[in-house]
């Protein structure tokens, strides 16, 4: 039996490691009462909050969807916001909107509106991706989980086949005060959880809940930022920092030569020909020079870490739990997770 409703809820930032009776205990009961385990999957990189949530939305990595960055390299090698562009290929929205499903979208960072190409959505919060007037917001421009979650809980209570909600605050108390030093904001996040769960309870035999975050967090302990800019002067290749990752852009044929030199690199990935991953030794990040750095950041291999937890009540809890763990399951699996949940298309 299919379950009517499946609920997605994005924890942005919240580190796996973090996960736990102590800092996470309303998750930590809610997997236990569903027999579940909290468990790490990979995320796509960069491990960075637009590339990822595309990725939920779409099934595909981010050269396919096109979001590989906060920006995107557009025409004339300009960078333009990734909430400009959005995905390139279709969409959850678009696949359950086709099949007659509902969705409902409400976000904390106003952005992924546009990354996630959710105005294609049934409905979605905030609209248009404009913070509402008057609303508070963090010290990153982002909103309130204070202001999110009544929105978040209104959505539950109404009849969309796909609620997708993102709480934003552990990504931006990870950056002001690193992973080790945002544990009272992750702990504010999880007790959140408890009016979620209080929502979905009058429809828990006929839902599924799924809760992830996108990226997992590292400290920076250097405030100097390595700067690929020299090493890549003279060529057709541009670049653009994705925090302890950048985004080397163009062809050449040996982009990690070009960068052997540059002291902080720690490793060159090519995610496809013409887009290469760089990033930072452990404690170091990639910026341009002269820009001030945060206590905690992400991008790199180290924090493509995803929180990914299944709980309630319904059947197929267990058997998506089972699946959740398998070797092969990471960020790309959830679009296909949910199509079929919902009966739209074979897994």
């Amino acid at each position: 039996m299919s379950p009517h409703r499946v609920v997605f809820l994005v924890l942005d930032g919240l580190p796996v490691e973090a996960v736990g009776r102590e800092v996470t205990p309303v998750l930590h009961d809610w997997c236990r009462a569903s027999h579940t385990t909290p468990r790490a999957v990979p995320a796509v990189l960069p491990a960075a909050t637009y590339p990822n949530h595309a990725t939920f939305a779409t099934g595909v990595v981010p050269t396919e969807h096109g979001v590989t960055g906060n920006h995107v390299l557009g025409e004339h090698r300009r960078f333009v916001p990734a909430r400009d562009v959005g995905p390139r290929v279709p969409t959850i929205f678009d696949a359950l909107a086709t099949a007659g499903r509902t969705s409902t979208v409400v976000v904390g960072d106003q952005d992924l509106i546009g990354v996630m190409g959710a105005r294609r959505a049934g409905t979605h919060w905030p609209p248009d991706g404009v913070v509402p007037h008057g609303a508070a917001t963090d010290s990153h421009g982002y909103l309130d989980d204070d202001v999110t979650l009544p929105v978040l809980v209104d959505a539950l209570a109404g009849d969309a086949h796909l609620v997708f909600g993102h709480l934003n605050a552990p990504d931006t108390a990870g950056h002001v005060h690193g992973p080790a030093g945002a544990h009272d904001v992750y702990r504010a996040t999880d007790a959140r959880l408890g009016p979620v769960r209080e929502a979905i309870e009058p429809r828990a035999d006929e839902t599924v809940v799924i809760v992830v975050s996108d990226h997992s967090m590292e400290p920076v302990t250097q405030i100097e930022p390595v700067d690929l800019s020299p090493a890549l002067e003279g060529t057709d290749l541009v670049w653009m920092p994705e925090g302890t990752a950048g985004i080397v852009y163009g062809q050449h044929a040996d982009v990690a030569g070009l960068l052997a030199e540059t002291s902080g690199v720690a490793g060159v990935r090519a995610l496809a020909p013409d887009v290469h991953l760089v990033w930072a030794d452990a404690g170091r990040w990639l910026c341009f020079a002269g820009i001030d750095g945060e206590p905690g950041m992400h991008g790199s291999p180290r924090t493509a870490r995803q929180l990914a937890a299944v709980v309630g009540t319904h059947p197929a809890v267990a058997e998506l739990d089972e699946r959740v763990g398998g070797v092969d399951f990471d960020a790309t699996s959830w679009y296909g997770e949910i199509r079929a949940l919902l009966g739209v298309t074979p897994r």
